[in-house]
């Protein structure tokens, strides 16, 4: 009988001589990596013996001595199971760690965060697992989920999370609840104990990462720290038992993919995500260092039992250019979207109208000058302030201080509010950057759905835009949200003309 040797984070499968089942799950372990297709290595080369190279395009897990990542056990377990073969696995891992564990709960009493049920009933979950992804929709509390993980377990652990935001939140949160101090890696801070909140940017770079190499989905300036601190920080990752990483749709990345090559003394790794999926197809990575769902809560079901505001989103039609488009994505999303005077005056009007109906408003956009541009429209006719990736964290704390206070009544922020940023009091949301990412789509929705005294519904305005590629990403936006029972959309009739036009 087959064998799989359990190691640490990586399994290897021995005394398996069928060929054929090998080449089977070599498949199964694979997965097309988007673009491949463009690149050198897949349209072939000579090598320096002289061979002719090609790849296929296929990113593989299993090498060729028949190790894979240890996330992927369940996996090949269900497809030995399928198959109809037998395998038995061998766990040699050491024996689990005793943890003391914390009570939490009076604190999040004190503070007005009790936990919801469906939150304590996670820990029931844990307590069967000791890896998984655990997805909550946006507004669902995963700090505090996080937090009530750490404190169960009682042992080292480490809040893995992105951006600045998401740092300070973390991090001020946890020194709430915990009658202990709590460590800060990022931003130019490392200080060090057993309940650590790590940025990813710095941790990557105390690993050996190149900054340009530190692929992640965010703009945030993080102020660096001393090289000096970087031994400190991976004997720090070498010895934590807990591994929690927020935001774990970007596990895919090479720079969470290395993160976790140092976690050697891991006994629990879990995954907390709003959408943790991949439009690109890579969700197999993402199982890789997290294994399975082992809790799955929407947005319709926190809806439903009242725990978030119910989302009413509705469609505004774009005119078509009336000025000629080349055929280059870069180049169409300049001139219709950032530099289109019409357009950006029915992204003003859109504000104007959930400001004037009382709802906080949000206003996101992608490029930096689009920010600028709308700024200055805003700026002429209400109280607004602007944020992006090079604002400090005392600059953005003021504009939340502002927007509560009604001292302004909206905020332009670039996607540095896609995730992470906690502010329960927005309740209109307008979405000027367009986009055709499922993540970024529900995100941007649960930022407003948060609850709030008083607030029973959130306000979406978002653009069927009238442009090559940009109408197919507002269907596909369209789409996104009509996936979720909870949310009320509505998408206004458009013109076959202009409908055709539009999809040229």
């Amino acid at each position: 009988m087959s064998k799989i040797l359990v190691k640490g984070n990586t399994s290897q499968i021995i005394e398996e001589s069928d060929a054929n089942h090998i080449l089977a799950l070599d498949k199964h372990l694979s997965f097309y990596v988007q673009g491949a297709e463009h690149t050198a290595a897949f349209r072939g080369f000579f090598n320096k013996n002289g061979d002719f190279v090609k790849w296929d395009g296929f990113k593989k897990l299993l090498t060729p001595t028949l190790q894979f990542p240890t996330g992927l056990l369940e996996r090949v377990k269900d497809f030995y199971r399928n198959a109809g073969k037998q395998i038995e696995v061998v766990d040699k891992r050491p024996a689990k760690t005793v943890g003391q564990e914390r009570n939490i709960i009076d604190n999040l009493n004190k503070i007005g965060k009790p936990p919801y049920p469906y939150q304590l009933e996670i820990l029931d979950v844990i307590d069967k697992n000791d890896r998984g992804i655990i997805k909550v929709a946006t507004g669902g509390g995963k700090s505090l989920i996080a937090a009530l993980i750490a404190a169960k377990l009682g042992k080292k652990t480490i809040i893995y999370v992105i951006g600045k935001d998401l740092l300070y939140q973390f991090h001020n949160f946890f020194s709430e609840v915990f009658d202990e101090k709590i460590g800060i890696i990022g931003d130019g801070k490392c200080e060090i104990h057993d309940i650590n909140i790590a940025s990813i940017w710095t941790i990557g770079q105390a690993i050996g990462m190149d900054k340009k190499t530190i692929l992640l989905d965010s703009e945030d300036e993080e102020e660096g720290i001393g090289t000096n601190k970087y031994a400190d920080i991976v004997k720090m990752m070498k010895e934590t038992r807990v591994h929690i990483i927020d935001e774990c749709h970007m596990s895919a990345c090479e720079t969470i993919q290395q993160i976790f090559k140092q976690a050697k003394a891991a006994e629990h790794i879990y995954g907390l995500s709003g959408s943790p999926w991949r439009d690109d197809g890579a969700d197999l990575l993402i199982e890789s260092v997290l294994g399975k769902y082992i809790v799955n809560i929407s947005a319709s079901y926190l809806i439903e039992r009242d725990f978030l505001a119910k989302a009413l989103i509705r469609f505004r039609v774009v005119p078509p250019p009336a000025f000629p488009l080349d055929r280059a994505y870069p180049s169409v999303y300049k001139r219709y979207v950032v530099e289109n005077d019409v357009r950006n005056g029915l992204v003003l009007e859109a504000a104007k109208t959930t400001v004037g109906k009382g709802y906080q408003t949000l206003v996101l956009f992608s490029s930096l000058k689009h920010g600028k541009i709308l700024y200055e429209l805003f700026n002429q006719h209400m109280k607004c302030a602007i944020l992006d990736g090079s604002n400090s964290k005392e600059e953005r704390e003021q504009v939340k201080k502002d927007l509560l206070a009604h001292k302004i009544d909206c905020v332009l922020a670039s996607k540095i509010f896609d995730i992470g940023v906690d502010i329960p009091s927005l309740s209109g949301l307008v979405i000027a950057c367009g986009g055709k990412s499922s993540v970024k789509a529900l995100q941007r929705v649960g930022r407003v759905i948060r609850k709030y005294p008083g607030k029973k519904f959130a306000v979406v305005i978002d653009f069927i835009d009238q442009a090559p590629f940009l109408f197919n990403h507002s269907k596909t936006r369209y789409k996104i949200y009509k996936s979720e029972e909870g949310f009320d959309v509505s998408w206004p009739a458009v013109k076959k003309k202009q409908k055709k036009q539009a999809d040229s």
